[in-house]
């Protein structure tokens, strides 16, 4: 079943964000489609009340959770000087509906 990842916290911002993204892909944001780590349906990001967030749909928790283990943790990391922090935590939604209009 597909599930919905959010990320945010006060923490995060673009700049952190862009440096992420730099670290896991060699280039600034935005992440490129042919950068999409297998199980990713759908990524978001922008500026929210409580920080940069970060929603994606994924194939499973599985695939996100390998993507955090291989890529996304470890350039947090570097990134941040350490793991995200407590309020920054993934929160998963199961998504029973997804519509993609154009």
């Amino acid at each position: 079943m597909a599930v919905g990842v959010l990320t945010a916290a006060p923490e995060f911002t673009k700049e952190i964000y862009d440096g992420v993204t730099e670290k896991m892909f060699g280039h600034g944001a935005p992440m490129r489609e042919d950068d999409a780590p297998e199980g990713l349906i759908v990524h978001s990001a922008g500026q929210g009340d409580q920080g940069y967030y970060v929603y994606d749909i994924w194939e499973s928790r599985e695939a996100f959770q390998r993507f955090m283990d291989e890529k996304l943790g470890p350039a947090i990391g570097e990134v941040m000087g350490g793991p995200p922090p407590e309020g920054g935590q993934p929160q998963f939604f199961p998504v029973d509906v997804l519509v993609v209009a154009r």
